[in-house]
Parts: structure tokens; C-alpha cells; sequence
């Protein structure tokens, strides 16, 4: 099964992320902030990231820019920015 890790902070985007994506036969993780999310996204074992613009502690470009130094996975931005 492909687990998929996602990283936004407005947990009802996220959790509809989630059902969309568990009905498709992933295994899904949510994470609602910067520094959590970029901790367990650098533990590993995630074939895909979906990550949001926006987060509460930093952006989701400075946590791309750290997790690259270390993993290559593939990476999805999602945001509801303008």
C-alpha cells in the first residue's frame, strides 16, 4: 500500500485530502504544522508528500528546501492561497 504523509495546517482540507485519498487505497497520515510534518516526512517510509503553502510555524517551501537536503520523495503542493 502507498502511504501518502500530508502536511496542512486547516485540518478540514486535510481530512477531506485523507477520505479521497484512503478511498483510492492509500494509507494517509495527516500533520498540521511545519516542524511536526518535516520531522516525520525525514523518519521516512512515505512514497508521496502533500504539502500545504501556508503553515502556522514557516512555509511549505522552507520545510521542501530542508527535506530535500535528506529525501527525495515526491511533493505536491495543495493551497487554498490567492
Amino acid at each position: 500500500m502507498n502511504k501518502v504523509l500530508i502536511v496542512e495546517d486547516d485540518e478540514l482540507i486535510a481530512e477531506l485530502e485523507r477520505d479521497y485519498l484512503e478511498a483510492g487505497g492509500f494509507e494517509v497520515e495527516l500533520i498540521f504544522d511545519g516542524n511536526e510534518g518535516l520531522n516525520r516526512a525525514m523518519a521516512g517510509g512515505w512514497d508521496a508528500l502533500i504539502l500545504d503553502v501556508m503553515l502556522p510555524d514557516g512555509d511549505g517551501f522552507s520545510l521542501l528546501q530542508e527535506l530535500r537536503r535528506e529525501r527525495d520523495i515526491p511533493i505536491l503542493f495543495l493551497s487554498a492561497r490567492d
